[in-house]
């Protein structure tokens, strides 16, 4: 499973970083105390973030996957996800209008997980918006197919970056929001991941391509599983390279 996520990764990796006009990749380190598997056990973990960003002419590739409890043997768990984009205003098919929507594009989601999760293809328009506030505003309507049971469903997204308190304090306000439908045996759940960082990397003195703060993170529902509900608070260390 690691390895076919990693072979994937290189290769959309030097794909993308050769075609990109403009990329960003980091690692991030992550610790809480409290997540939650079937059988509403909990337990503590370390996750480690590899994930990849970049802007091509005619849309964008986002990619990340996820180690959890890389330091035990038995432990050890895999998640990945591949997100590219296509941008109907770059392509010509759409001008946005002189308002508040920045650009619609085509979405696409893989996501490519190691049990108890489904594989899960997604398809649909991301909407992104500006002068409301944020650096960054995006809202997805996705159609969502769970593989190995029956029905489809949808998944709303909202994902977000708010810069605040200049270059003296520079943190940020970041983070997403999915509710996802319920299908077949699966129940309706949401699941937000919000951070607040220390951005070190927008320092006038001394810029370090690093970020620390916590992420809090609420999941109702985990996995689809009725009554599997998450809440952790966890330290963050983002590394960007």
């Amino acid at each position: 499973m690691l390895k076919n996520i990693i072979t994937f990764c290189v290769l959309i990796l030097s794909s993308t970083t050769y075609a990109a006009n403009w990329s960003q990749t980091n690692m991030q380190f992550l610790h809480g105390a409290s997540y939650k598997k079937p059988g509403d056990i909990s337990y503590s973990a370390t996750v480690v973030t590899f994930e990849h960003l970049s802007q091509w002419d005619y849309g964008t590739n986002f990619f990340f996957f996820d180690i959890t409890s890389p330091d035990t043997e038995s432990s050890t768990s895999y998640y990945g996800e591949f997100s590219p984009a296509f941008s109907f205003g770059k392509m010509g098919v759409f001008t946005p209008p002189e308002s508040f929507l920045k650009d619609v594009l085509l979405q696409l989601n893989f996501e490519i997980p190691q049990g108890p999760s489904r594989r899960v293809n997604l398809a649909g328009v991301t909407f992104e918006w500006k002068d409301i506030g944020f650096d960054y505003l995006a809202t997805q309507f996705l159609y969502r197919d769970a593989m190995g049971i029956d029905g489809h469903t949808g998944q709303f997204t909202v994902v977000w970056l708010k810069r605040f308190g200049g270059d003296s304090v520079p943190f940020e306000f970041s983070g997403f929001l999915d509710w996802a439908g319920a299908e077949d045996t699966l129940k309706d759940n949401v699941h937000i991941q919000a951070n607040v960082l220390y951005d070190l990397s927008r320092k006038t003195a001394q810029k370090v391509p690093l970020k620390i703060g916590l992420e809090y993170k609420y999941w109702s529902n985990k996995y689809g599983i009725d009554g599997l509900n998450e809440n952790v608070p966890q330290a963050k260390l983002l590394w960007n390279f």
